[in-house]
């Protein structure tokens, strides 16, 4: 069996791997490319579906080895909405961290609540078969099912930063 540091190597590995080069981008369509960062997310224990698409870019750096860690930066054409559990909106440049079960530290990411508020959205933590979201002012946790399936961006306009 596996001890933590030699998962940790692992994920590093494959993430590496699957990433050479580090910085796509989905001018092309399709563009098989593209999937790599939706593979990567799986990688990290995430379902297919987090991130939805068409993702104009992406670059993706390692952070830290144990556990292993890389920032990311996301790239869509423009503001992207997206219908999960409730309406998403990414900004055209989003950003964060992910370890395995963990992103966190995001920027450029809300969501709608049934208020009708945009709250930002900072963390996403695995917790079994399910998703935990931290937001700004409250927390979800969602059935990884409703993200199994990746999601085409309505686009839209800008929010404006808080």
């Amino acid at each position: 069996m596996a001890t933590t540091s030699h998962m940790s190597l692992l994920f590093l590995l494959l993430a590496l791997v699957a990433l050479t080069p580090s910085t796509t981008s989905a001018a092309a369509s399709p563009n098989p490319n593209v999937l790599n960062l939706h593979q990567l997310f799986q990688l990290f224990g995430f379902p297919l579906g987090l991130i939805p698409d068409p993702i104009d870019s992406f670059t993706i750096t390692p952070a830290g080895l144990l556990p292993s860690t890389f920032d990311f930066t996301i790239r869509f054409k423009e503001p992207c909405y997206v219908q999960f559990v409730s309406l998403n909106y990414y900004n055209p440049v989003f950003t964060g961290k992910i370890t395995f079960g963990k992103i966190s530290g995001m920027k450029g990411h809300k969501g709608q609540f049934p208020t009708g508020e945009w709250i930002d959205m900072y963390d996403v933590t695995m917790v079994g078969q399910n998703l935990y979201f931290t937001f700004a002012t409250a927390n979800a946790t969602v059935d990884r099912s409703f993200f199994e399936e990746i999601k085409t961006c309505t686009y839209g306009p800008l929010l404006p930063a808080d």
